[in-house]
This record gives C-alpha cells, sequence and structure tokens, in this order.
C-alpha cells in the first residue's frame, strides 16, 4: 500500500473550487492532513455536498506575511496552488479583476514561500489555453511550443507560469507547471463551463447558445484521471527530486464542441440534439 500521502501537511488554494474540491476529498482519503486557503465566505462545493469537512479551511487577507506565518506554523510540505478566477468569458467582461486577482495571489503565495524551511514542492495549475489557437495537425500540445496567449484569462496563467519560474530559478522554490486540456465530472458547479451548461440544457430544455461554431478541437480529462496525476507527478517530483518542469496533459483524443454537444443531448435529451447542432450552423452562417 502507498503511504505516500498519509499525514502530509498540504495547502490547497481554490479549496472549493471544480479541482480543489475533488483533490481534497481523495488527499483526505489517502491520509493526508489538508488546509484550505481560501479568500471568501462561499463553502459550496462537492465537500459541502458530500458532507466531507475533515479539512481546516483558513481564511487569508492576502498578505504573504499572514500566509508566511501559516505555512510556517503548520509545518506546510506540498502546495497545490489552484486557486484563480478561470471563467474565460467573465475574464474578456471583467479582464482587470481578472488580472488582478491570478497574478497577485500567485506572487503573494510565491513569496510567503519564499523562505519555508519545509516546503518539498509547489504545483501551479495552468492551462492549454496558453498555446492560443493551434492547427489540428500540431496537436497534441508540446511543453516546448511558444504560449500565444491572447484573451485575458490565459494571459494571466502565462504571467503566473512566469513569476513562479522566476521565484523558482532565483529562490529555488520546488516547482511543478501543469498545464491541462479541459475537464470534466462530479463538483463542477460552474454552469458557464460547456459540459455542465450543455447537461443543464439537456436536463431542463433550456435553450442552448453557443459562443462558437462548435469546431474547436479540444481534449477532455475526467476530473478523477486529473486528481489522479496531480497526485503522482507530485510524489514523482519529490522521490526524484526533479523540479523546475512544465508538464501538459490531454487524452491524445480530441471532440469539438460540436461532438460534444451531440453526444450529451443524445444520451439526455435526444429530442433536442438536432435542434443544437442547427444552432451551431446558425451561428457560423451569422458570423
Amino acid at each position: 500500500k502507498n503511504n505516500f500521502w498519509k499525514e502530509k501537511k498540504v495547502l490547497l488554494t481554490g479549496i472549493h473550487g471544480f479541482i480543489g474540491s475533488n483533490l481534497s476529498k481523495h488527499l483526505i482519503n489517502n491520509g493526508a492532513i489538508v488546509y484550505g486557503l481560501t479568500k471568501n465566505n462561499s463553502t459550496y462545493s462537492l465537500l459541502s455536498l458530500e458532507r466531507i469537512n475533515n479539512y481546516n479551511l483558513i481564511n487569508a487577507s492576502g498578505q504573504p506575511s499572514d500566509i508566511f506565518e501559516l505555512i510556517n506554523d503548520k509545518d506546510i510540505e506540498i502546495c497545490f496552488h489552484l486557486g484563480a478566477q478561470v471563467e474565460v468569458q467573465k475574464a474578456i467582461q471583467f479582464p482587470y479583476d481578472t488580472l488582478n486577482n491570478n497574478i497577485n495571489s500567485t506572487l503573494q503565495l510565491c513569496e510567503a514561500f519564499r523562505n519555508s524551511n519545509h516546503l518539498k514542492c509547489f504545483l501551479f495549475t495552468s492551462t492549454d489555453k496558453v498555446y492560443g489557437d493551434i492547427d489540428k495537425d500540431k496537436l497534441p500540445y508540446k511543453e516546448d511550443y511558444t504560449p500565444l496567449a491572447k484573451h485575458p484569462y490565459e494571459v494571466s496563467k502565462l504571467i503566473c507560469e512566469n513569476i513562479c519560474k522566476n521565484y523558482s530559478e532565483n529562490f529555488k522554490l520546488p516547482l511543478i507547471i501543469t498545464r491541462s486540456c479541459n475537464l470534466y465530472g462530479p463538483g463542477q458547479l460552474n454552469f458557464s463551463a460547456l459540459i455542465p451548461s450543455l447537461i443543464k440544457s439537456a436536463i431542463t430544455s433550456e435553450e442552448f447558445l453557443p459562443r462558437s461554431n462548435g469546431l474547436l478541437l479540444r481534449d477532455y480529462m475526467f476530473i478523477d484521471d486529473w486528481v489522479d496525476t496531480l497526485k503522482n507527478i507530485v510524489e514523482i517530483s519529490i522521490n526524484k527530486n526533479k523540479f523546475n518542469e512544465i508538464y501538459n496533459f490531454g487524452t491524445n483524443n480530441p471532440y469539438s464542441v460540436k461532438e460534444i454537444s451531440k453526444i450529451i443531448f443524445d444520451k439526455i435529451n435526444s429530442k433536442m440534439t438536432q435542434k443544437i447542432i442547427n444552432e451551431f450552423e446558425k451561428y457560423t452562417s451569422q458570423n
């Protein structure tokens, strides 16, 4: 039996987010001592829905000195920096707030960990969106591709990557950066995300309005697979003392938004499938 996570002191930002709540659940089951850093009082997540409460929730003022006291007092060994404003459309609507939140929270966390005596691994979750639009024949994404981030969300993530790399190269932050594909699964309570919005529309027969022509190809990974990946990459990196690396993750089995929509409506509400496909055709002809 693998006891790597037993009694490991782990800090997560974004603990009540989609990834954070699922990862916390697994870490708790693996015997880790989990601390969640939060800036707001919202606790609505998979953890509350499944009545999981054996973790430590800490409100942060955002000052590096306060976070530093926390991580030293609790002897934090591993940090998963997951917290961010991740809604792409919201980022376009409120670019300043998105950039300010994502960049400053990352900078504050890196600075807080700069003089930590206990930290063994700092994992920052980025996104494959930092590569921008890419031709199908260049998939899957390679780590040595030049990032071409354009929109506020992915620009914020790319800047955060560079902040983390700066602290790694100058102050020996034991860094791992992951760039993942689209994720889906239980606890994804953000209904502006594609798959939850499609499922909700199919169940309620509400109108689904496409935000594109539906032809963009993306990989989609189930959340449990991603959680296992995050845990494994930290364990391997610590055991092999291999840091300052960027890793891309996907399924190498891309689907278009239109194909995903058809799969979901065929399963849940097949009477609406053709209507949804027509909406994509209408979007294409209008744009």
